[in-house]
């Protein structure tokens, strides 16, 4: 049988290397380290400071990114000729939102600051190592041994691209990103995403580069520069060194960090950049193009992600024989309580069984037998 094995991320993989990476320790921080006027925006934005969630950082960015999107919208209608216009037919006062956008654009910041703060300490070769070693070494044979091997993550860490660069190789995997020079006015190499520079680089058949990484939710190395109209990737080690994302502010760079979170993530998945990772993954999906299916530390709380997992399921022979669930779940009332929540999410008219389920964590991670896609009419 061909063996070609997708890994999808989620953030439980994080977690098993650092307990930082929890989404409420994270929020919790978050909250209790703002002060003064964003703190009463962010308080009035959520319809009171006791309505705020200290569980879920989700929650609040949603509401952020609302109030970001409509006061940028309406920013750039009043900038207008006709915002002009309007205001001055109907001898309104211009409403400044300058200061408006820039408490909202700092609150992004600091949440991005946070996350890019645990990243140093934790993602690191030693202590991926120490914790993730036997994970690491399953997904290293896994993608040496395959015709054709897929990772896709949902964290935007640096996580899964750090363990690719350390256990295969940058030669042998890649992520649609080539170099193409210096961001402008610095010595910063930079990365453009260009998948049709990538086929260039490596031929249609990927055949020196046979795996590929997506980032489907973004990633804290990738920007949208919105001067060219291109997402690019800076190395994780030149953000930390140059101090990428509190320089982007204090000089007006043209970059906006490229990440999806908060609300509506099934409409983002359409946007630029991340269509390129989404329509490949549904591709894949569709078709049964994978004949392993390993998903590790994923929640199955976005909707956009569990359909992809359904087409893949209607998409093969036998689905059971090639899917893996990875997670870490202590008590039989917890594997019981998540089992029941994906077959709730994924609803299969033969449930999923046990057997593909694996409660030990990532290092408990093992092989499966795979499965074939479909024969099609043709």
């Amino acid at each position: 049988m061909d063996c070609k094995p997708l890994f999808l991320f989620g953030n439980g993989l994080s977690m098993a290397l650092s307990p930082d990476f929890s989404l409420k320790k994270i929020t919790n921080k978050f909250i209790t380290g703002l002060k003064g006027e964003e703190k009463a925006f962010l308080s009035e934005l959520c319809g009171g400071e006791q309505n705020l969630s200290f569980d879920d950082f989700e929650y609040n960015f949603s509401l952020l990114e609302d109030a970001y999107g409509s006061v940028k919208k309406y920013k750039r209608f009043i900038e207008s000729p006709t915002g002009a216009l309007f205001l001055k037919k109907f001898n309104l006062a211009n409403p400044d939102l300058a200061k408006h956008e820039e408490i909202i654009k700092s609150l992004y910041d600091e949440y991005i600051f946070q996350i890019l703060g645990l990243i140093p300490g934790n993602v690191t070769k030693v202590a991926i190592q120490q914790k993730l070693g036997t994970f690491c070494s399953f997904l290293k044979n896994q993608l040496e041994n395959c015709s054709k091997g897929y990772v896709f993550t949902l964290n935007y860490d640096l996580l899964a691209e750090t363990i690719l660069l350390e256990e295969i190789g940058t030669g042998k995997f890649t992520d649609f990103c080539s170099p193409t020079g210096h961001f402008k006015g610095t010595q910063i190499a930079k990365y453009d995403f260009d998948p049709a520079l990538n086929d260039a680089r490596y031929g249609e058949d990927y055949t020196s580069a046979n795996i590929e990484l997506h980032h489907l939710h973004g990633s804290l190395s990738m920007f949208y520069d919105y001067q060219r109209n291109k997402a690019i990737k800076i190395k994780s080690e030149d953000i930390l060194i140059n101090d990428v994302y509190n320089t982007i502010h204090k000089e007006n760079w043209t970059l906006y960090p490229s990440i999806i979170t908060g609300g509506g993530k099934s409409l983002k998945m359409n946007e630029y950049p991340f269509e390129f990772y989404f329509r490949n993954f549904k591709d894949y999906s569709t078709y049964g193009k994978y004949s392993k299916l390993f998903i590790v530390g994923y929640s199955f709380r976005d909707e956009h992600v569990n359909d992809m997992i359904k087409r893949w399921m209607s998409g093969v022979e036998d689905y059971s024989k090639g899917l893996l669930i990875v997670d870490f779940k202590k008590t039989l009332e917890e594997q019981a309580a998540f089992k029941k929540f994906v077959r709730e999410q994924i609803r299969k008219r033969t449930i999923i069984p046990d057997s593909c389920f694996e409660f030990g964590g990532v290092n408990a991670i093992r092989d499966v037998a795979g499965t074939v896609a479909k024969e099609r009419d043709r």
